[in-house]
């Protein structure tokens, strides 16, 4: 995870949303930038025919943050390309729909590493919900972007989770029967080929303090699910072996899991299944 804490940031059409959006806790209100007018918003006339990236405004409320406007490049594919941004603090993937439902995780990885090999934050935005959070966090984007509606105060305790108590007692998540598509294998004939392999995993998680209701109460099973199809979207992997420690290796990064049970196994080599279970804690994860 990233040092810096991802911030919250709402979309906002107008200075009374602005302002309400501040006081409920987001860190940023982004809205589109301003040439003729000075309430919050653009002409459609002025929004069209723009050389360049669609610019929006950031402000922020907090004192250790900028206080001018930050300049927001939108794009809307995490294909895009970032050169000619000079003059831009971040920019914000926002595709014209759901983000996780048309972007892969390990795209979104891939885009970040390019913001900032760029010098630019990356801020994550398309139509995002609760639930997205958590699994957003994993790229510790700088900014998660929300839209007018978005109830900033879950959102924020999403963003702010406390540290777990290392010596609570445990619940057990599952994951099984997950079958993807990899190419995987040390064998010559297995370069090249996709192969089916099935994932089960069992995570031990540090159980709720009260009885689950919001997304902030529970580990998610979405967390194990985007890591192996991380590890499906990354190439050829030469063993088993390394998939399972690697899968391994991102589920022990979130605190809340106190050990993880692993089976990879091959679908295709045999008429059964050929593979490994691993059992890992934190203090046990093989090293390079």
């Amino acid at each position: 995870m990233s040092a810096v804490r991802t911030r919250l940031c709402i979309r906002v059409s107008s200075p009374d949303a602005a302002r309400r959006a501040l006081s409920a806790g987001a860190d940023y209100v982004l809205a589109p930038l301003r040439r003729e007018r000075s309430s919050i918003g653009v002409p459609d006339r002025l929004a069209e025919g723009r050389d360049g990236p669609e610019t929006l405004l950031a402000v922020a409320v907090d004192e250790s943050l900028p206080g001018e406007p930050l300049r927001v490049a939108r794009l809307r594919e995490a294909t895009d390309a970032l050169e000619d941004l000079s003059g831009f603090a971040a920019v914000l993937l926002d595709p014209d729909r759901a983000l996780l439902r048309s972007v892969s995780l390990e795209a979104l990885a891939r885009f970040r590493a390019r913001c900032h090999e760029a010098g630019l934050e990356c801020w994550l935005g398309g139509a995002l919900e609760a639930p997205d959070v958590p699994r957003l966090l994993v790229l510790a984007p700088d900014a998660l972007v929300f839209d007018e509606e978005a109830d900033p105060a879950p959102l924020r305790d999403l963003l702010t989770r406390e540290a777990p108590d290392e010596a609570g007692p445990t619940d057990r998540i599952l994951v099984r029967d997950l079958v993807l598509p990899l190419t995987v294998g040390a064998y010559g004939f297995e370069q090249g080929r996709t192969q089916r392999v099935r994932f089960n995993v069992e995570a031990d998680v540090l159980r709720p303090r009260r009885r689950p209701r919001e997304m902030g109460d529970v580990y998610s099973y979405d967390l194990i699910l985007d890591a192996a199809r991380r590890l499906a979207e990354r190439g050829h992997t030469a063993l088993v072996e390394t998939l399972a420690e690697e899968l391994a290796e991102a589920v022990l990064a979130d605190p809340r899991v106190r050990a993880v049970r692993i089976d990879v196994e091959k679908l295709d080599l045999s008429p059964g299944a050929v593979g490994i279970r691993i059992h890992r804690t934190r203090d046990d994860l093989l090293i390079d």
